[in-house]
This record gives structure tokens, C-alpha cells and sequence, in this order.
């Protein structure tokens, strides 16, 4: 039988997207469950786990228990392999997004996992309104604090998590993060400009980690450099759903 260990950290799975992802994910899970054969279900795959801890991140404590009862309920015999956690926490909070995300971290102090998945979601759409107009009709200090929040959520927090997330996992051997992107990320849409550069922004900072994290799974040849630091199957994925209609866009 396979004892292995399968970690998922969601941001953003009190709802929408992240809600259906985590839905998604624990079905899947449940339905590879017992497999054994490469035939039946691969071997290197996170979902394959014989037991899979889900840590659920999002603002309200009520809607992620929704998420995590759903989990529970769609699992039906096979529930016992899924454990959940909910966390309850403001990404967006900078000041305390140290503290947060070593607290969505934890498990991987406490458990052996041999396999592990972010799926970095967390995030709205700011303020609309043209670029040069958005926030108008406050001070100008009120203003750029609304554009701070909204790049500090969209930007600075989803990244803190991707780089802590990634050197946190640097010892296990199969891990992956997706971090839920948008046509935004590669074309402009008028209004929604501060929603746009966050996109954009994720998306390159993910590929440059995906760069690096490639570059540092291979020996290096430069002079006597070897660099063996982090032997992980590392992948990173910019993952752009489409248009869905959901909580944010409401």
C-alpha cells in the first residue's frame, strides 16, 4: 500500500476559483485513491497520496468550513485520506503576512511529506477606473493607500508565499505551485489597469522561480561549483482559468 504524504496549501478557498480547485483537487485525490499500478494512477503524482493534508487559506472563517465540509462530504467512503485544515487570515495584511505564512508552513515542520502543491489563487480586483483617474474621487493620501493595499495583496503577498512556499519544500522530492493567472497578465483591459500589473507581475515572477529552481536542481559547471541544494522535481505552472463568474467579479 502507498503511506506516502501529499501536501496542498490553497489561498483564497473560502470561495469561487480556489473554492473549485480545493473540490476539484479532493475528488481526485479520492478517486486515485488505492491505485497502485503506474497504469492506474502515476506514481510521482501528488493526488496519488495515500493520505493528503489540505490547508484551506482565506479570510472568512465560516465560508472555509463551508469548503472543508464540501471536501468532507464529496469524499463519501474515502474521507479518512483527506485531512483539513482552515486558516483564517488577511493576506493582504503585510505587516502580519510573515507571521501568516509561517503558520500556513507549519505542517511541513511537524510532518514528512513526500510531495507537495501551492496553489497560490488569493486575490481581487482593486479599484476600477482609468489609469489616470482610479480613486479620483478621494485625497490623494487615501488614494495611493487604496493602490498600496491592492499591489500589496496582488502582488507582494501572493510572491511572499510562492518564494517561502518553494524554499520551505526544498528537501521534498515532488513539488509544484500554480499561481492562478489571467488573460489580464498579457493584455490590457481598460479600467482594470492595477488588476493587470498584478497579473502581469505574478506571472514573470513565477517564471523567473521556475527558471531558477530548474538551474538549481542541475550541477553547475563553472569552475568547481556544484550546486546540489535542491534535488525536488520543482514545476511551476502560470494557470489562467478563463472568465468565470464569481464572487470577485460580481
Amino acid at each position: 500500500m502507498n503511506s506516502s504524504k501529499g501536501l496542498v496549501v490553497i489561498s483564497g478557498a473560502s470561495r469561487g476559483i480556489g473554492r473549485a480547485i480545493s473540490l476539484a483537487l479532493a475528488e481526485a485525490a479520492c478517486v486515485n485513491h488505492g491505485k497502485t499500478s503506474v497504469e492506474e494512477s502515476s506514481s510521482s503524482s501528488i493526488l496519488s497520496s495515500h493520505h493528503l493534508h489540505m490547508v484551506l487559506v482565506a479570510r472568512s472563517a465560516p465560508l472555509l468550513q463551508e469548503t472543508a465540509d464540501m471536501i468532507h462530504q464529496r469524499c463519501g467512503d474515502n474521507d479518512s485520506i483527506i485531512t483539513t485544515t482552515c486558516l483564517e487570515m488577511d493576506l493582504a495584511d503585510i505587516d502580519s503576512l510573515p507571521q501568516n505564512v509561517t503558520k500556513i508552513l507549519e505542517p511541513l515542520a511537524n510532518e514528512n511529506y513526500n510531495s507537495c502543491l501551492l496553489i497560490n489563487n488569493a486575490g481581487s480586483l482593486g479599484p476600477l477606473g482609468k489609469a489616470t483617474s482610479i480613486c479620483d474621487e478621494e485625497s490623494p493620501s487615501v488614494s495611493l493607500r487604496r493602490w498600496r493595499d491592492t499591489i500589496d495583496f496582488n502582488i507582494t503577498s501572493s510572491l511572499w508565499i510562492s518564494s517561502q512556499f518553494a524554499k520551505a519544500t526544498s528537501h521534498i522530492s515532488l513539488v509544484r505551485v500554480i499561481n492562478i493567472s489571467s488573460l489580464c497578465a498579457i493584455e490590457p483591459f481598460p479600467t482594470m489597469s492595477l488588476y493587470c500589473a498584478g497579473k502581469a507581475a505574478r506571472d514573470i515572477f513565477h517564471a523567473v522561480l521556475a527558471k531558477e529552481q530548474i538551474s538549481q536542481s542541475h550541477e553547475e559547471k563553472e569552475g568547481t561549483t556544484t550546486t546540489t541544494s535542491n534535488p525536488t522535481q520543482f514545476k511551476v505552472l502560470n494557470y489562467a482559468p478563463g472568465a468565470c463568474n464569481t464572487a470577485m467579479t460580481d
